[in-house]
């Protein structure tokens, strides 16, 4: 069967000039509802859009979030999927740090906590089985380097199912943690790494670059990927670019 899935940064917080939460938020449902994914990985949930997916996204699809701290900066990296079409068999998270299975944080040079969000999920149609993961690195190379090594213990669990994790692993395709993400999975967009997915709000910026990822294990053909550079009279949807793609299990 083939999963229509859409990775979004969606920028945790208000921007000036048309790009505050409440003015992207119908644009964000549009570029992924165009899409009409089966799932979405999304990084910089914040409670700011929890309304707003309430009332966009919650309708059609169920959700699992898990925000990375219970105080100061909260944010989360939810995983959707369509609802009715997918039965829930399994749901978990982890930290990026020394001690994963607890809240904390220790290796993002900035201090953040990182998390993985991960469903076990089955087709009601075909019963197949599958694993979703959704992520968000942090900054430095080593912090990069130990989270993708850490990703790659913890994929090991689900090596007899389809896997895939989407997100924004803040790591160019020359880097380091790319390298080990790509020792142990295949980046579905791996045709595309000069077109960039960071933008902040300025395509044209020299800042821009390419971050945001669909990694799939050896059970899962990547069928297309394309980055979702939609536009509404100017203004985006976020600052990053989104990362539509089709994959065969």
């Amino acid at each position: 069967m083939v999963l229509k899935t859409v990775s979004f940064n969606i920028r945790f917080g208000d921007d000036a000039g048309g790009h505050s939460v409440a003015e992207r938020a119908p644009r964000l449902c549009r570029a992924i509802s165009d899409r009409t994914p089966d799932l979405i990985g999304i990084q910089e949930y914040t409670p700011v859009w929890e309304d707003h997916f309430k009332r966009l996204f919650l309708p059609g699809y169920e959700m699992f979030n898990k925000y990375r701290a219970t105080s100061g900066w909260i944010e989360g990296g939810p995983v959707l999927w369509r609802r009715g079409a997918f039965e829930l068999l399994d749901r978990g998270y982890f930290w990026y740090s020394d001690t994963p299975d607890t809240e904390s944080g220790g290796w993002d040079v900035y201090g953040h906590n990182r998390i993985c969000v991960y469903v076990r999920l089955k087709h009601t149609g075909s019963g197949a089985e599958f694993v979703f993961m959704n992520t968000h690195f942090g900054f430095g190379e080593e912090n990069q380097i130990k989270s993708a090594k850490l990703l790659k213990s913890r994929v090991k669990a689900f090596s007899d199912l389809p896997c895939f994790i989407t997100g924004d692993f803040n790591a160019a395709p020359d880097s380091k943690a790319y390298a080990v993400m790509t020792s142990f999975m295949t980046d579905a967009n791996g045709s595309d790494l000069t077109s960039v997915t960071y933008h902040g709000y300025d395509p044209t910026s020299p800042d821009c670059s390419h971050i945001d990822y669909c990694f799939v294990n050896g059970k899962v053909t990547p069928l297309k990927a394309q980055i979702i550079t939609d536009s509404y009279n100017g203004k985006f949807p976020s600052d990053h670019y989104g990362l539509y793609t089709e994959l065969k299990i």
